[in-house]
């Protein structure tokens, strides 16, 4: 295996890793399955403008495929989960075992068993009587407690036991979770598996290299999120934290990632590389293959894990991509929604998206050109992305608004003079 890559060959390698290239005809629940094994995680997000988030990365690798399809792999065949990867997100229930490190239930069980946790446990034993059930279905759903979230007690109890693994998402409600015993959701082959908490921790990390292709350490363990903050928080309610002391809760500080992913290199689950450009030491997967092209032509969402790392995906596409949802809107750069084009190896372009389904339009609100990139090889490509999209979504037509300097051309791709 070659000591270095170029900056082509690490995103050629790292574009196919996540799944992109040629795209097959009439993807179904087998199409999406095999991504789910390849990429590990549709994230969750509950901003709509668009379309739901979890729906979209099986159509950018994919292209049309029905969205039950997703559904019925998660709450019907019970084959991916709902649970805490890179943030919320639909996994494969072969990760179950490697994420069950992060799930306190032995804390959460003495909470229940304490003056403090009388609550929980009353919501707890009503899933157990009633469930699967949404928050607002508990007979005491309780009120706004704190700066948490703004949550209710109920929806706060009910995570709290779901971050435990005593409680697992059964399925959704209007987008609602509704939640129900682990027991009753979770397959017991996958009940049955654990690892310790450090092995699962670098089998993550080696599952992460794989889906990422190349990366540093904090590429790798960013994807899952391994040995974030939710991997050092200390056990117990969250609401609970520091109240019986002054300062802030006790959060450990030091990551060791670092050391794990040394010890993979000496387990040769990993190969140290240099990349290209790259001022920190890169990660290889063993089986890894550099493709010598890549036809991809997709637009990702936000929430896509091609672009969850925002300082990886400026290493690589040279893009300076950041979300501006919450930036007030006088502030926004790019628009709300913004989800970046990627062609061949290459993220071109960058579009502001809106669904308007009361009028069955599809609406580009901005579309901006990247810096150096060739404006008549992006838009013919990009037009024909955006009418599959409009086609996917069942809506009827496909509008582009005045702002960002691809804009126009963008409009005449679209409505071309005659």
């Amino acid at each position: 295996m070659r000591e270095s890559l170029s900056l082509a060959e690490t995103r050629r390698l790292a574009v196919a890793s996540q799944g992109f290239g040629a795209r097959e005809q009439d993807a179904g629940v087998s199409q999406v399955r095999r991504l789910a094994q390849r990429i590990h995680a549709f994230q969750i997000d509950s901003v709509n403008v668009f379309v739901r988030a979890h729906y979209v990365p099986a159509f950018a690798r994919l292209g049309p495929y029905p969205m039950g399809a997703l559904d019925t792999l998660a709450y019907e065949k019970r084959e991916l989960f709902e649970y805490w990867g890179h943030a919320a997100c639909l996994m494969p229930l072969s990760l179950y075992p490697l994420v069950r490190y992060r799930m306190q239930s032995d804390a959460a069980r003495a909470y229940m068993d304490s003056e403090r946790g009388a609550y929980v446990k009353q919501a707890y034993l009503e899933v157990v009587e009633r469930g699967p059930l949404a928050a607002t279905d508990l007979s005491d759903p309780g009120k706004r407690r704190g700066p948490w979230w703004g949550w209710a007690s109920g929806k706060a109890a009910l995570e709290y036991l779901y971050d435990a693994g005593l409680l697992a998402i059964a399925g959704r409600r209007a987008f609602e979770r509704m939640y129900d015993l682990t027991e009753r959701v979770i397959p017991p082959a996958a009940l049955e598996l654990s690892l310790p908490r450090e092995e699962a921790m670098k089998e993550l990390m080696c599952r992460a290299a794989a889906a990422c292709g190349v990366g540093t350490v904090g590429d790798i363990a960013g994807y899952f999120n391994v040995d974030g903050w939710r991997d050092r928080i200390p056990p117990g309610a969250y609401w609970e934290h520091g109240r019986d002391e002054a300062g802030p809760p006790r959060i450990r500080s030091r990551s060791v990632t670092r050391r794990l992913a040394t010890e993979l290199v000496e387990e040769g689950r990993l190969i140290p590389v240099q990349v290209e450009g790259w001022t920190e030491q890169a990660y290889l997967h063993p089986q890894a293959r550099i493709p010598k092209q890549v036809q991809a032509r997709a637009l990702v969402t936000p929430f896509d894990s091609l672009v969850w790392d925002r300082s990886r995906i400026a290493r690589l596409f040279g893009m300076k991509y950041s979300i501006e949802l919450y930036t007030p809107p006088p502030k926004r750069i790019y628009g709300y929604y913004v989800c970046p084009f990627l062609l061949g190896d290459d993220l071109v372009a960058r579009c502001d998206l809106k669904a308007d389904r009361q009028r069955k339009t599809l609406i580009v609100q901005s579309a901006f050109l990247e810096p150096g990139r060739d404006e008549q090889a992006v838009v013919p490509s990009l037009v024909e992305e955006l009418r599959l999209v409009q086609r996917w979504l069942e809506l009827e037509r496909l509008e582009v608004a005045q702002r960002g300097d691809l804009a126009p051309a963008l409009q005449a791709g679209i409505h071309p003079a005659k």
